[in-house]
C-alpha cells in the first residue's frame, strides 16, 4: 500500500474583510493597510472604510450579518409610500398623518393625497388614473362623435361609454330601456 502523506495543519487563511473587522475600529485606516501588507494582504484605505461602514450598519440593525438592508439611496424597504397605500383611502389624511407619526414617519397632507392619487393609477386595470376605458376604445368613441353633428359635450359621451363598458352592454341596454319607460310614463301623465 502506498504510504499516506501527512498534511501539515496550516492555518486557514483570513479573508481581507475578516482581517479588517478583527482590528479595533479606532485604528486608523493607514495603519490597517500597513498591518495587512505585513500579513501578505493587499488592501486600500477605501476598502477599510467600506468594510467598517458595512460592519457598523449591521451592528446598528441589531444582527450580526448584513442581510436585507436599505435599498439604494438609503431608503428603507418599508417606505412612506407603502405605508400610505396600506391604509384605506377612506381614512382622513389627518388620521394617516397621526398614524405615521406613531410609526416615526413625517408626512404632510399634500404627500398623502399625492401618493393616493398615484396609487390609484397604479392599481387601475388599464394603468390610467381615470374611469375612462383603454385608449383604443376611446379612439373609437371619438370617431363616433366626429360623425354626429352635435355641440361639444365636455367628455360626457366618453364617460357614458365608459359606464356602459363597466356595467356591460346588455345590462346598460336594460337600464336604458327602464329609463325610457319611466320618461314616457312621466310624459303621458
Amino acid at each position: 500500500m502506498a504510504a499516506k502523506k501527512l498534511k501539515k495543519a496550516s492555518p486557514k487563511p483570513v479573508s481581507k474583510s475578516a482581517f479588517v473587522r478583527g482590528l479595533p475600529p479606532s485604528l486608523p485606516a493607514k495603519e490597517v493597510v500597513a498591518k495587512a501588507k505585513s500579513a501578505g494582504l493587499r488592501i486600500s484605505d477605501r476598502y477599510v472604510h467600506v468594510i467598517r461602514s458595512i460592519a457598523k450598519r449591521a451592528a446598528k440593525q441589531g444582527n450580526g450579518a448584513a442581510g436585507p438592508g436599505p435599498r439604494r439611496g438609503g431608503r428603507p424597504i418599508s417606505s412612506k409610500r407603502t405605508f400610505v397605500l396600506s391604509l384605506p383611502s377612506s381614512m382622513a389624511a389627518s388620521e394617516v398623518i397621526e398614524r405615521a407619526k406613531s410609526q416615526g414617519m413625517t408626512l404632510t397632507t399634500n404627500y398623502v393625497y399625492k401618493i393616493r392619487s398615484r396609487g390609484a393609477a397604479a392599481r387601475d386595470a388599464n394603468g390610467r388614473g381615470s374611469s375612462l376605458p383603454p385608449p383604443p376604445v376611446m379612439k373609437a368613441v371619438r370617431g363616433m362623435r366626429r360623425g354626429a353633428h352635435s355641440a361639444p359635450n365636455n367628455g360626457q359621451e366618453e364617460r357614458f361609454v365608459a359606464l356602459v363598458l363597466d356595467v356591460g352592454l346588455s345590462r346598460a341596454t336594460a337600464l336604458l330601456d327602464q329609463l325610457r319607460d319611466r320618461v314616457q310614463g312621466l310624459a303621458v301623465n
